[in-house]
């Protein structure tokens, strides 16, 4: 099963997060819902937070709880970001193309006037 890593660092303009998968960053961002998608995109099925918290994904609102008394280094964007996990398993990753009836094909003349009027014997 594939694991990530999640790091936060303070820039001047906010909290940043550095996603990694087997030791490699993949990506940088101050997202949570950007983070969220990467995991899914990947199939990331548990999460490890600034190396003192991990969970199983899709996160649920137990999960949320559990890291609310976790001492993290960043705890507001930590928290955001497991709120944006709980959405991780319930959409699909690329959506499929909205399938359509076809148009029907135009009846000859003749037909026509057979479909619109009931025969009566």
């Amino acid at each position: 099963m594939q694991t990530a890593e999640v790091v936060f660092s303070r820039q001047p303009g906010g909290v940043s997060m550095a996603l990694s998968v087997g030791g490699s960053v993949i990506a940088e961002s101050a997202s949570q819902e950007t983070i969220a998608r990467e995991l899914q995109i990947r199939l990331v099925r548990f999460l490890t937070i600034d190396g003192v918290f991990t969970t199983e994904l899709p996160t649920t609102e137990k999960t949320l709880a559990q890291a609310s008394a976790v001492a993290f280094a960043e705890p507001m964007a930590a928290l955001k970001l497991i709120a944006a996990c709980s959405a991780v398993g319930e959409t699909v990753g690329f959506l499929f193309p909205e399938r359509r009836r076809r148009p029907r094909e135009p009846l000859a003349d003749g037909a026509a006037d057979k479909q619109d009027k009931p025969q009566r014997d």
